[in-house]
């Protein structure tokens, strides 16, 4: 009899086979296979099938799921305690979010790992500046509007009031 973390485990095999079948030989899609094959966890393997573009995101999107109700164990993100060196960027995937961690970097002068956040066609960047003016050790947010055609972006720091964001409109507007 199959159980949960068998039917999981062949749920994922399929989404690796569809990947791989759709994949080209330039060496891109090639990266991102090895990359796949080589990631630590069940979950790194998924995140990386997840944040590729070889299958459809709705696809991969509802595996993930399927693959998190049958063996949570297996394919949930486990958290990674502060300092813990990583040497690529740690990928999570979370509803319609993906989450990147990169490690600090002393000799870039960042103090701090850094957090990019993408989510309905915007990249929210966060981490912390080692130093501003007088000030040392300060949080920095930069936000991309991704989206191809020019949009609004509401934005409100510290209940200071909403101030809109038109990114791309000077581009139409010349």
């Amino acid at each position: 009899m199959n159980t949960p973390h068998d039917a999981a485990g062949s749920l994922y095999e399929a989404l690796l086979a569809e990947a791989q079948q759709w994949a080209c030989d330039d060496a891109e899609d090639q990266k991102v296979l090895d990359a796949i094959d080589y990631a630590p966890t069940p979950h790194d393997k998924l995140a990386l099938l997840q944040n590729s573009n070889l299958v459809p995101s709705h696809l991969s999107s509802a595996i993930a799921d399927a693959l998190l109700a049958l063996d949570p164990a297996t394919y949930s993100p486990t958290p990674t305690p502060p300092g813990t060196p990583m040497p690529d960027p740690e990928l999570h995937r979370v509803r319609d979010a993906s989450i990147t961690v990169v490690d600090a970097s002393p000799k870039d002068n960042t103090p701090s790992d850094v957090y990019e956040i993408q989510v309905f066609g915007v990249s929210i960047l966060i981490r912390r500046r080692a130093q501003w003016g007088p000030d040392t050790d300060v949080p920095y947010i930069h936000i991309d509007d991704q989206r191809d055609e020019a949009g609004l972006l509401l934005v409100k720091v510290n209940n200071s009031g909403e101030h809109e964001h038109r990114p791309g409109a000077e581009e139409t507007a010349a």
